[in-house]
């Protein structure tokens, strides 16, 4: 995708199968409204000084992205396959799907900085892959900013490619 505004950041549309898509790793739960507060903190802190910056623009910008998502601004909020991460008992770490023009689409996915770098970015991924190949969904499909090289390079890792 990309955007027509000057100096929004341009986006590719990735998509991978869900085939052959391996168990999950342990330790994520299931995304629940209560989480709202923590994870729109987590989300701002994971955007804060990388390309994706000014699609949340804060904290609150973080927790309006996120009320966006459940009600349905991006398709239908799909919570068996949005997923958290807790880390002392607080989330650090989300994945949150919705199913675009009937596609699966990971709207967001971020990690706080704090814990990077653990692998929790590609665990959860592997996690929403699992659930989606669970519900019978044989595709998932994202949008990334191009110039973010590192989500780019989880993605390609992760098998996904782009896609017109």
């Amino acid at each position: 995708m990309t955007s027509g505004t000057f100096g929004a950041p341009v986006r590719s549309r990735l998509q991978a199968p869900l085939h052959a898509t391996p168990p999950p790793p342990p330790g994520f739960r299931l995304f629940t409204g209560d989480d709202l507060p923590a994870l729109a903190a987590a989300m701002w802190d994971a955007y804060r000084g990388t390309p994706d910056e000014a699609d949340v623009e804060g904290p609150a910008g973080a927790a309006r992205e996120i009320r966006l998502t459940l009600d349905g601004e991006y398709g239908t909020f799909l919570p068996a396959a949005s997923f958290v991460a807790d880390r002392q008992e607080r989330p650090v770490a989300g994945a949150l799907v919705t199913l675009y023009k009937d596609l699966p689409l990971l709207a967001f996915l971020f990690v706080a900085p704090s814990h990077t770098g653990q692998g929790l970015g590609r665990d959860l991924v592997q996690t929403v892959m699992h659930a989606l190949a669970e519900q019978d969904h044989d595709t998932l499909t994202l949008a990334v900013t191009r110039r973010n090289r590192r989500a780019r390079h989880l993605y390609d890792s992760l098998g996904f490619v782009e896609v017109a």
